[in-house]
């Protein structure tokens, strides 16, 4: 499965969520988002004020978890009468009151009333919310601290994850995985470091800004923001180390990553926040992603007057860009449209003509299509079955995908496995097929679906086994029973158990004959035996000559190209294409089949 980190930059990583899951299906990848939670603006800046500043800010995490609980329960909350649609609304809810007491007081009828609630969470909610209020709830006795919140459009969630992070040593970190559980998702929306600092900015005239909300409005196109800062409670300067304080470790989804994405949105308040911290360039730097940068579409509050290049060269400061590919929106703001020709661009129509948001679904195809390399040309594909569009062994969740897969799949099936099996799941699920020939055996055997079951076809006679080798393995005790002729050129051995031990006998067995066959393991509980010079990349030689195919014009998908029985398919000049299972072939074939104009 395709491992994703998103560093989020407000609303504009939000689209980029939205994106992926409207055109993958939220359950086919998996993408990690990566926030700091330094804000001290507004109700955020409220709930960090009532527990004494020593808790960080809760609007970017309940932000992110709860539109991963609304990609993740999708179909349920379309149902307004639904648990699901309902703890959603609950949790968005925002109310002004008058003062502490009134809102305590409408906030407390609420949770009672929501009746969907069970028990658990609902007395989970009731408690956050009279910690939040009281220091002695028994006695309703309020905190000092809460008497001089202006209540205005204040989050109901806010509350609960702040006063959740007090309760648990102040760490916001210990919030959102207990918020994960009761919104039961996986906790998949991680702090860059847990340490309670406060954001604040510095102009290049010197002035001081002393909140993320003065940063984000700053709007000045004489005096440009010149850096950010962190200070401590103490107003101690302090830039803390990835994973400070963490449990979660960013660093390992950073490292394990197979795609990196940059969001767009406000930079000083939202981005360069996370890309200062210390050690994250060299995390960056050393990651083997690929590495998205998304420009955003108009000049922000932030940065008034400054074009994407100078954008781009500010976050230069933070990030080494000489592996990081920058997308570009056509249809952005002219000094938004174009950055340095020394750096690595993509460009498409991503949103409508100077909108200041993007087409979610317009920044996930155009990140999709650069990172299969789609974009460059169109391919005959040709693929290998089990593991890259099947999974025969997956749960009901990877099967639903191969057969999405089979039922997506414009091209050629180039297995491996025995007729019985691919013939099986190709007639079941290929069913779309035009007619054309599927391979197995290592390629050997082919046949389609139009012929009539056992009816196939040879490839070529001169990797035919000699007539009595299955025999003469069948004589062996061990092998008893086991053996299957495949075609006239594999047989295959199985179950086996103690592989090893029975691959040196079958090896003594293969003695008798000319020095031209080799036994190998294959799958989990299998020896295949064939001509030494029969494989995959043999196979497909055959096929393409016999076809008139170029191996320019041909992409071969597989899952054991890099490591296993596919490596020998480079040495055909084809392109290659190596997927992990068969979630990421899904995404792919998803990208090449959705257009720009589709999405937009």
């Amino acid at each position: 499965m395709l491992k994703i980190v998103l560093f989020s930059g407000g609303t504009g990583s939000i689209a980029i969520q939205k994106g992926f899951a409207a055109l993958y299906g939220y359950d086919n990848y998996r993408m990690d988002v990566v926030i700091n939670a330094y804000d001290n603006g507004k109700s955020t800046g409220a709930c960090r004020k009532v527990f004494n500043g020593k808790i960080l800010g809760p609007s970017d995490l309940r932000k992110n978890q709860l539109t991963q609980y609304e990609l993740m329960h999708g179909k349920e909350i379309q149902d307004k009468s639904s648990y699901e649609a309902k703890l959603l609304n609950l949790l968005e809810l925002r109310s002004d009151a008058q003062n502490h007491v009134d809102y305590y007081s409408k906030a407390h009828a609420l949770l009672e009333d929501s009746d969907f609630l069970c028990e658990d969470i609902k007395t989970e909610f009731l408690s956050l919310l009279d910690f939040f209020f009281f220091e002695d709830s028994e006695n309703k006795k309020y905190r000092e601290t809460v008497r001089s919140v202006v209540f205005h459009n204040f989050s109901l969630a806010n509350i609960f994850y702040a006063a959740c992070a007090a309760q648990n040593g102040y760490s916001l970190a210990t919030a959102g995985k207990k918020m994960s559980e009761i919104l039961r998702i996986e906790n998949r929306v991680h702090l860059i470091s847990d340490v309670n600092l406060y954001l604040k900015a510095e102009t290049e005239s010197g002035k001081r800004i002393g909140d993320e909300g003065g940063i984000v409005g700053w709007k000045n196109p004489v005096d440009h923001i010149r850096r950010v800062i962190l200070e401590d409670r103490l107003g101690n300067e302090y830039v803390p180390m990835v994973d400070e304080g963490n449990t979660d470790k960013v660093g390992e989804l950073i490292c394990d990553a197979d795609l990196i994405i940059f969001s767009s949105g406000t930079q000083w308040s939202s981005l360069i926040p996370t890309y200062m911290h210390k050690n994250f360039r060299e995390l960056i730097r050393n990651a083997k992603a690929k590495k998205y940068l998304v420009m955003n579409n108009v000049e922000d509050y932030d940065m008034v007057g400054l074009c994407a290049d100078e954008l781009i060269g500010t976050v230069g400061r933070y990030l080494d860009l000489d592996d990081i590919t920058v997308l570009l929106n056509d249809n952005a703001v002219e000094s938004m449209k174009h950055v340095d020709k020394k750096y690595r661009t993509i460009h498409g129509k991503l949103s409508m003509p100077q909108s200041r948001k993007h087409i979610p679904e317009a920044v996930a195809s155009a990140i999709m299509r650069n990172y299969f390399s789609v974009s460059e040309g169109t391919f005959r594909l040709i693929s290998d079955l089990d593991g890259t569009l099947w999974d025969a062994y997956g749960d009901s969740h990877a099967k639903a995908v191969g057969r999405e897969n089979l039922a997506l799949f414009q091209g050629t099936i180039f297995s491996g496995n025995c007729y019985d099996h691919v013939y099986s799941v190709a007639q079941k699920y290929f069913t779309h097929h035009d007619g054309g020939k599927i391979y197995c055996d290592y390629g050997n055997t082919f046949f389609t679906l139009n012929d009539a079951k056992g009816n196939t076809n040879t490839l070529s006679d001169a990797f035919a086994l000699p007539d009595d080798m299955a025999d003469e393995i069948e004589k062996d005790v061990d092998f008893a029973g086991k053996v299957m002729l495949r075609g006239d050129s594999v047989i295959t051995v199985k179950p086996l158990t103690d592989r090893e031990e029975k691959l040196e006998k079958m090896r003594r067995i293969l003695n008798k004959y000319e020095d031209d066959y080799e036994a190998s393991l294959a799958g989990c509980t299998s020896i295949d035996i064939k001509e030494k010079a029969l494989d995959k990349a043999a196979s497909l030689k055959l096929v393409m000559s016999t076809e008139g195919w170029e191996p320019d014009s041909i992409l071969y998908i597989g899952n054991e190209l890099v490591k296993g029985h596919e490596v020998c398919i480079r040495s055909c000049g084809v392109h290659t294409l190596q997927v992990e299972d068969v979630f990421e072939t899904n995404l792919f074939l998803k990208t090449i089949a959705c257009t720009e104009e589709e999405i937009r």
